[in-house]
């Protein structure tokens, strides 16, 4: 293989952190580290990262039914299709709008670059054109020698880092925090880093990795690994009160987004606010199709358990035959950003881009199952239902009263939480909009099943 320099097998023990071998095509390159950071920035947005202008037609290879079939911008990236994890079709671009059903770039990790040169050169890639011979053999490093396995960093089922978010947090104030702030939410450009890391992770690391096309953000792939994902465990912790604000005013929002915004005008719906009439979803034939304050509401469709017509909505009024919304439980914030405001749902006509992104939040990170804490069945709390007593004649009895009958305007809440106890629970979490019920999510699931057992202890009758 000849020989190598110590500052290369440095450089490969990075790469490789596990290998004992280094490929055959190593050589004696010193600047072998460089080329592969700059090859993961091409990866990311090469048009960006050589300043060049993107083609004006979309990429041959890219699927006519993809979601970005129309934009040459996105389907020219190498991500669009192969992803953030490498993997394609088969990680994280599985499913939703940057699903192409490509596969990723794994198996060519540790292939000869001049190989993959070729590949990059083909009808199918046709990078041979637009990009020059150094740039194609930095990309061709990248996918031989710079992917990682982002399983053994990112669970791929929660998003969540495996590190340790305070083991770094030194790392992170040093330096990210001059660029991004301390809570994340300095560049007014982007996303608050925050947000970023958890509804795309694989994202964050491989910019932590390789740095950004064209931007001063330095590429931190010579530091530990450990490092890198401590720090981005300490990232997905931020901004933390924030993050837990927005899910649980969108817990809010799914309940009765009219009354959290707070907008008496809208709240009454005029002859002139998008949401006067049946929202274009909802069922002709369901119970309040003439009914728009119900029938916008997202709980009418989707129910208090997430589940639709496969939970307590599947049958009975409120039966819609429309599914539920668990399936979206931990996807991108993004993803299901852009099912909000498609023309199903629409409601990018009547809500903020900040009321969206709340809802985003509760969609994607603030629900449960409420099998684990209510037997759908008998819809009976699976609590101890004497063990919290003293939450309920402290933190609810004040509004509600001792016997939960105190608030005239309601049905007696023994009643209510015996009939709907999944409304009574997401209650209980996420609070009432625009009332001054708390939310006591904080207090933990265990605590409020127990609470909620209590409950359907009262009586039913005032």
């Amino acid at each position: 293989m000849g020989r190598v320099t110590a500052t290369f097998v440095a450089c490969f023990a990075v790469i490789f952190p596990s290998a004992g071998l280094m490929p055959a095509w190593a050589g004696d390159d010193a600047d072998m580290m460089a080329s592969i950071v700059r090859g993961g920035r091409l990866y990311d947005n090469w048009y960006a990262e050589t300043r060049e202008r993107p083609p004006m037609t979309s990429h041959p290879a890219y699927p006519k039914q993809g979601e970005f079939s129309d934009d040459p911008k996105s389907n020219w990236q190498c991500v669009e299709c192969h992803g953030w994890d490498y993997k394609g079709r088969d990680g994280a671009y599985a499913a939703g709008p940057h699903a192409t059903g490509i596969v990723g770039i794994r198996q060519m990790s540790g292939a000869d670059p001049q190989k993959i040169v070729t590949v990059l050169k083909n009808e199918t890639h046709a990078y041979g054109g637009l990009l020059s011979e150094s740039s194609l053999l930095d990309l061709a490093y990248f996918v031989s020698a710079g992917q990682v396995d982002t399983d053994d960093y990112i669970d791929p089922q929660s998003r969540t880092a495996k590190g340790t978010a305070e083991t770094h947090r030194d790392h992170y104030n040093s330096i990210c925090a001059n660029c991004h702030g301390k809570d994340g939410a300095k560049i007014p450009t982007m996303p608050k880093l925050g947000e970023v890391a958890r509804s795309n992770p694989w994202e964050a690391l491989h910019k932590m990795l390789n740095g950004h096309p064209a931007e001063k953000m330095p590429a931190l792939r010579v530091l530990d690994r450990q490092v890198l994902v401590d720090v981005l465990a300490y990232a997905q912790q931020l901004p933390g009160t924030e993050l837990e604000m927005s899910i649980l005013r969108g817990g809010r929002l799914y309940d009765n987004w009219r009354k959290e915004i707070g907008d008496h005008a809208r709240t009454l719906a005029p002859a002139d606010h998008p949401a006067v009439n049946r929202h274009p979803s909802y069922p002709i034939e369901a119970s309040y199709r003439d009914d728009p304050q119900t029938n916008w509401r997202c709980k009418e469709c989707h129910g208090w358990d997430y589940k639709g017509k496969d939970g307590a909505y599947g049958n009975g009024r409120h039966f819609t035959g429309i599914k539920g919304i668990a399936a979206f439980s931990k996807a991108d914030t993004e993803n299901i950003l852009t099912v909000l405001t498609d023309e199903k749902h629409g409601y990018s006509m009547v809500l903020s881009r900040q009321d969206l992104l709340d809802l985003a939040n509760f969609v994607g990170k603030g629900q449960i199952d409420m099998d684990f804490y209510i037997d759908p069945a008998t819809g009976m709390a699976k609590g101890d239902n004497e063990k919290r007593k003293s939450y309920y004649t402290t933190i609810c009895a004040t509004c509600h009263g001792v016997q939960g009958t105190a608030i005239v305007t309601m049905d007696t809440l023994g009643r209510v939480a015996r009939n709907n106890p999944w409304a009574a629970l997401h209650t209980m979490i996420y609070g009432h909009p625009d009332e001054a019920m708390p939310a006591l999510r904080v207090e933990g699931l265990g605590v409020l099943t127990d609470v909620l057992a209590y409950i359907q202890t009262l009586p039913d009758s005032k």
